[in-house]
């Protein structure tokens, strides 16, 4: 009897619903086809039946990114799998040099309109993503090893030690050995850290 009365207030499928809404209609009429099975049959097809008509909705909702992929680019942006392909270079590349014609290439852009679509869609130049790529990488590294600085410096493509550190300030308002040790990180690192200065002074 319960089912029978939800069920009278499931609105018909309506051919401009979203694909989101969609899905939620659905997973409440199945429940509700569930529920109704040992008590009303009928009421469990109609449910079911109302389910059906709404996944033409569904399929129609993920084609949609295929079909509005170009308008992005235009807009002056990277396209999805633009930015996927961008991103995996850029992680599988950080222990060495990774050029912005690379990059460019791995989109299929021109350099000059790879730069321009590469802003608008993270915000940043492509050499200040890297760079901020590589300093996500150094803190995971200081936390989850016990890597010397200078180590995690050229796992990370930073060969030069006094580099690193003024880079990982400018990001991070704090020197590399300061952030460590404010995080548990290994007890030796203000003490490498020095070294690195006072080689970078000799």
């Amino acid at each position: 009897m319960q089912a029978h009365t939800v069920s009278t207030r499931v609105p018909e499928p309506a051919p401009e619903s979203l694909s989101e809404p969609a899905r939620d209609q659905i997973r409440l009429l199945l429940m509700q086809a569930r529920h109704a099975l040992a008590t009303d049959p009928a009421d469990a097809e109609r449910c079911i039946a109302v389910a059906v008509r709404l996944l033409p909705q569904i399929d129609a909702a993920t084609r949609e990114p295929k079909v509005f992929a170009a308008p992005v680019i235009q807009r002056g942006g990277l396209a999805p799998w633009q930015v996927l392909r961008v991103k995996a270079l850029v992680e599988a590349r950080l222990t060495g040099r990774i050029s912005s014609a690379e990059m460019a290439a791995e989109a299929r852009l021109s350099p000059s309109h790879f730069s321009r679509a590469f802003r608008i869609s993270f915000g940043d130049a492509p050499k200040a993503y890297v760079n901020r790529r590589r300093i996500a990488r150094s803190k995971t590294m200081m936390l989850e090893s016990g890597d010397s600085l200078a180590a995690i410096a050229l796992a990370c493509g930073l060969s030069d030690q006094a580099h690193f550190c003024r880079m990982f300030r400018r990001f991070e308002g704090v020197s590399p050995s300061v952030w460590r040790r404010l995080r548990g990180g290994a007890s030796d690192a203000a003490e490498v850290e020095s070294n690195w200065q006072m080689a970078a002074v000799g």
